[in-house]
């Protein structure tokens, strides 16, 4: 069988993660496998996880000078940009029998959607996020429902971000599915360190550097009022992102370096849920946060606000701590609930593991490459 995957990413964070994945699953069950991304200079890692798992990779579109040079020809001669011309001829070359096309947002990538219909060729839709900080306008809601609507599936990490869709296009999708993220913890309980009155408390924050999604800037404000500044806690950031030196800055600022973590990216999450306590999660916006399921796996309580779909998978005061709402008050009042009953972190996470069991498959790259072979099959090229 033949697949190629379409990434209309930028290459970071945990919306790549299910189909480079997948697609050196594929590959090493001996199928074609092809990946074709809009990835930017930044994405050096995601590159080196295609080569590892030895899928060719094709970049869509140039990059600096020859990049600027040849939109500024596309607009002199009123001609297609050069990204969509590129997927129509690798596409009408290759012939797959499915193309997995993968989003961050539901707006993202609509136009490479649109070639991939009109060479007729079988595909699915996965988004990582459907946000209210993306409303489309009557036109481009009709372009997402109309593409989205003509794929074999329309796949969405939570329920909230597929009914959000509903709310933004204004019709349900006949095709809509919800597909699940891998995650790269043992699927074996990871015992909790310690609680000790003599060593900080430690709460890991798995995200990219993005206030503007993951808020930061929240947390940060939290930390700087004179209650956290008395107690012993840390919080750990493992994660880049642009808005690294904005937020050093903000911590300065806001005098909470010693509460504060820069801890980079980190591959082995294993290690960091033997170091930490917690899940903190102070999102503004939010598909299903792998994150959570790592530590959720891992045996951690979680204390997040109500983005996306983690309340799908939580039970408050049972598996973790539930804000009741995305903003400073309600992350502060939700930190304190959760200091307050620390002795009870491990119990609670105990039975957020098993919840997650229930829920999330324990290898969600078989089952999804498992699909994908079926779908391949029954509507693939003769």
């Amino acid at each position: 069988m033949k697949f190629t995957f379409v990434s209309a990413n930028q290459g970071g964070g945990g919306s790549e993660e299910l189909w480079v994945q997948t697609a050196g699953q594929l590959q090493s069950q001996g199928h074609a496998v092809m990946a074709l991304t809009e990835w930017k200079a930044g994405a050096q890692r995601r590159r080196r996880q295609l080569e590892s798992f030895g899928v060719p990779h094709r970049p869509l579109d140039l990059t600096g000078r020859r990049a600027v040079a040849s939109k500024i020809l596309e607009r002199l001669t009123g001609g297609a940009p050069r990204r969509l011309r590129r997927l129509q001829a690798l596409l009408k070359l290759e012939q797959p029998d499915l193309i997995v096309f993968n989003s961050g947002t539901l707006v993202d990538g609509i136009p490479l959607l649109e070639v991939i219909h009109e060479g007729r060729h079988p595909c699915v839709v996965v988004t990582h996020l459907v946000s209210t900080d993306n409303w489309p306008d009557d036109a481009h809601a009709e372009r997402i429902h109309r593409t989205y609507n003509r794929a074999l599936e329309a796949c969405f990490v939570s329920e909230h971000n597929r009914e959000l869709c509903v709310r933004q296009t204004g019709r349900r999708l006949k095709n809509a599915q919800i597909v699940r993220n891998p995650f790269l913890v043992s699927v074996e309980a990871i015992p909790m360190p310690p609680l000790s009155p003599e060593t900080p408390v430690k709460l890991a924050l798995p995200a990219r550097l993005h206030p503007k999604t993951k808020g930061h800037d929240m947390l940060f404000e939290v930390l700087a009022r004179p209650e956290w500044r008395e107690r012993k806690i840390q919080v750990s950031l493992f994660g880049s992102g642009g808005c690294e030196s904005t937020l050093r800055e903000l911590c300065q600022e806001f005098q909470i370096m010693d509460k504060v973590v820069f801890a980079g990216h980190v591959d082995d999450m294993n290690a960091v849920w033997r170091e930490h306590h917690a899940l903190l999660l102070p999102s503004r916006h939010e598909g299903l946060p792998i994150a959570m399921i790592e530590a959720m796996w891992a045996g951690r309580a979680v204390i997040a606000t109500p983005a996306g779909g983690i309340p799908e998978m939580m039970e408050p005061e049972r598996s973790g701590f539930l804000a009741s709402a995305c903003d400073t008050e309600a992350l502060h009042e939700v930190m304190e609930r959760a200091w307050s009953q620390r002795d009870h972190w491990e119990v609670m996470g105990a039975a957020g593991r098993r919840l997650v069991q229930e829920r999330i498959p324990s290898d969600p790259v078989k089952v999804w490459a498992d699909h994908l072979l079926e779908l391949a099959a029954a509507h693939g090229r003769p």
